[in-house]
């Protein structure tokens, strides 16, 4: 004789069944939500006097790896650019950097895309600086993966591993990234990619893409 328990479960075994099979889509940030820091470290340059490519370089040499895997504290960045470019008031690159996120249009489909996936963030960013000016989408979003909390940035795979946590397993999962390089692990997992291009025509494919990802 069926039990209680065993009905229990039949009933949420069936409940289960009659779920919408939610597609997971992942998104980057800049270049994908808001823009890219170019304008941070080019008004940067510009107030301390330098070139743009000179300051990147360096950045790039001495710190970029461990800003984004958290490594470094974000008031050693500030202490880094200070002596870095020491005619640039801390404050002036504080106010230049949130100046600089600007959203992208994409920003403003996640209310619709919410409605049809599950929405999650994988992002090379500082936690201190993303989750703030995402604060106001939080509600469409299921996870954040940021590279500055998991220790470990982009193309490390051991990142996409732990976005990958966070997804409802056989659905059908999109990644979206600005990046070419960035595509590679996530297709490694199986999930299908799309490359954000800089005119932002890729938001038009994102709804089709879902629907028929695999």
């Amino acid at each position: 004789m069926d039990t209680t328990h065993e009905r229990a479960i039949d009933q949420l075994k069936g409940k289960d069944r009659k779920q919408p099979r939610r597609p997971q889509l992942i998104l980057d940030v800049g270049g994908v939500l808001a823009a890219n820091l170019t304008d941070f470290w080019t008004s940067a340059a510009s107030a301390a006097g330098m070139s743009y490519n000179e300051l990147r370089a360096r950045y790039k040499q001495e710190l970029r790896t461990s800003l984004w895997t958290g490594e470094l504290s974000e008031a050693a960045f500030w202490e880094w650019l200070a002596e870095a470019c020491p005619l640039l008031q801390t404050e002036q690159a504080q106010a230049a950097l949130q100046n600089c996120l600007k959203p992208l249009p994409a920003l403003a489909l996640l209310p619709r895309w919410h409605r049809i996936a599950d929405i999650h963030i994988l992002s090379n960013h500082r936690a201190e600086w993303l989750r703030p000016w995402l604060s106001q989408y939080r509600s469409y979003l299921t996870s954040l993966t940021i590279s500055s909390e998991a220790g470990c940035c982009k193309p490390d795979p051991a990142l996409y591993r732990l976005a990958a946590v966070q997804l409802l397993p056989g659905r059908n999962t999109l990644y979206v990234d600005d990046a070419e390089r960035n595509l590679l692990p996530a297709a490694a997992l199986g999930w299908r990619t799309l490359l954000a291009d800089p005119e932002g025509h890729w938001v038009n494919q994102v709804e089709d893409l879902l629907a028929c990802s695999t």
